[in-house]
């Protein structure tokens, strides 16, 4: 009778291993996490830039401020620029006034 009682709990033991199994197949399945809001941002980002591969590569245009040109000429002046001065061109500007006054390591 003990044998027959062993073969009978192993036996109700594989059944509920393999109920066990199949549960957590099918939370593991049916877990995805979805970003919704990442999606909708990468949606509306899409929108914002415009589609990279059809812009054109800009053609390198001369510089604004002139290559002659001092800090004392940019800081006498009181009329504006012709057009606006892009940012890495006047940062390149300072740091090479600087760079000859000895203000910049």
């Amino acid at each position: 009778m003990e044998g027959s009682t062993g073969n009978s709990l192993s036996g109700k033991k594989t059944l509920e291993d393999n109920d066990v199994n199949k549960s957590t197949a099918d939370i593991a399945t049916s877990t995805v996490y979805v970003n919704h809001a990442e999606i909708a941002w990468q949606q509306n980002r899409r929108q914002w830039i415009g589609d990279q591969s059809q812009k054109f590569k800009r053609m390198p245009k001369d510089p604004i401020i002139s290559w002659s040109t001092t800090y004392e000429d940019l800081l006498c002046n009181d009329e504006p620029f012709p057009e606006a001065i892009p940012l890495a061109e006047m940062v390149d500007f300072l740091v090479d006034i600087w760079q000859d006054d000895g203000l910049y390591d």
